[in-house]
């Protein structure tokens, strides 16, 4: 710090009493980095659980250490102790042939769990490793096996595809004659809903990723788009117009059958469910600019559903999506005339913006430290405890609508 800035500090601190001292010293070790303060990247690292990689024995034991080692960093909810390090908990094992036993323990020597995996791959193997750790202690669901669905082009028309949460591992999913967008995850990650062009008006289509089939949701005529499965993957939300304006609309998936809970005169669109099923976000515009509205799901047949309006303080909402915890909803919005991801507490509190610049298609990850969206046709994944962004996939075409695995 030069000794200008230095005077100016001191004239700040006489000037307002000692009372204000504390508060111009906080602010102002914010702009001069000046000792005592820590960053929250610093005190994150200093709260997180210390876990030691042990010893994996077997013909591909050592490989199994390093990856383990490595996909427990990438988690970054553990500080991953060295050998001579103290540690709350240990994580060790074997691995022949790819296949993988995990032991963890606690510093006292408790075993927590005791596992085996046998999925063909050895990096299959632990990132699950990876995520039963994490759940175990944390209580929060891993990112290792988690997946995230978005809409490219690369093929030369919009198809859908799927990565995992590092952008890699990317295949595509479907190979519509038209397009297929607004892809939808199931929570097991078995089953993604899309809206498909190929009879000439959107449709949504289910696709299971484990054995190939498709088939439509109901079998009433008219449109249907902007699906989202239920937290527990029996039922899906869409906008459907069948019966004369679109509303949104809740699909029994076992039943092929569906009922309205909505009762807008807009246009509603991009349906989100809350983590206890019983409520859905949606936004709808009604020629003044989409707005975000809240309806409460009828549980019981005969139960009425209620809708409200949910204020942001921005005209222009799109693309509402829960957290997983329930607390909040990001959001697409627009500032100073670009699409912004902001986040709102639910049902009151400030917004965040958390990324302005053209940022869109918000989606949370499942342990809901990080959201994914677009920026500038991108896929990039956003910490939101260290306000650390990055690219996790570029070059693959205009990416579109990214649906992180609920």
């Amino acid at each position: 710090m030069n000794a200008r800035a230095l005077l100016l500090i001191l004239t700040l601190v006489v000037s307002h009493g000692t009372r204000a001292e504390a508060g111009v010293m906080e602010r102002l070790r914010g702009l001069f980095s000046l000792g005592g303060g820590k960053s929250k990247t610093e005190e994150h690292k200093k709260t997180m659980p210390r876990i030691r990689v042990g010893v994996f024995s077997g013909g591909t034991g050592s490989s199994a250490q390093q990856t383990l080692h490595k996909e427990l960093l990438d988690s970054r909810e553990f500080f991953v102790a060295g050998a001579d390090e103290k540690a709350d908990f240990l994580v060790e094992g074997t691995s022949s042939g790819g296949r993988v036993t995990g032991k963890l323990k606690d510093a006292k020597g408790k075993d927590l769990f005791q596992r085996s995996y046998a999925a063909p791959g050895l990096d299959e193997n632990l990132k699950a490793l990876t995520d039963d750790v994490i759940y175990t202690i944390t209580g929060r669901p891993g990112l290792a096996t988690s997946r995230i669905v978005f809409v490219s082009d690369v093929s030369g028309k919009r198809q859908i595809y799927i990565c995992d949460a590092e952008g890699g591992e990317v295949h595509q999913v479907t190979h519509d004659k038209h397009a297929a967008v607004a892809p939808s995850l199931s929570p097991d990650s078995s089953m993604i809903a899309f809206t498909s062009y190929r009879t000439g008006f959107p449709i949504i289509r289910l696709l299971d990723l484990n054995v190939g089939w498709e088939r439509g949701v109901t079998d009433t005529p008219g449109s249907s788009f902007g699906s989202a499965f239920s937290p527990d993957g029996t039922h899906l939300a869409a906008v459907m117009s069948f019966i004369g304006n679109p509303e949104i609309f809740v699909s029994d998936l076992n039943t092929n059958t569906a009922a309205c809970v909505s009762d807008s005169v807009g246009a509603p669109s991009s349906p989100s469910w809350h983590p206890d099923g019983r409520q859905l976000v949606f936004s709808s515009d009604d020629g003044d600019g989409p707005k975000l509205y809240v309806v409460e799901v009828p549980q019981k047949e005969g139960e009425s559903s209620r809708l409200f309006r949910w204020r942001t303080g921005y005209h222009f909402c799109t693309d509402p999506e829960w957290s997983p915890d329930g607390k909040h909803i990001a959001f697409t919005t627009r500032t100073s005339g670009e699409w912004t991801v902001a986040i709102k507490p639910y049902p009151n509190g400030g917004v965040r913006v958390v990324q302005a610049g053209g940022a869109e298609h918000p989606s949370w990850s499942p342990n809901g430290h990080f959201i994914t969206y677009v920026l500038h046709g991108e896929l990039f994944v956003h910490d939101l405890r260290s306000g650390n962004r990055r690219s996790i996939l570029r070059g693959y075409g205009h990416i579109s609508e990214p649906r992180w695995m609920r």
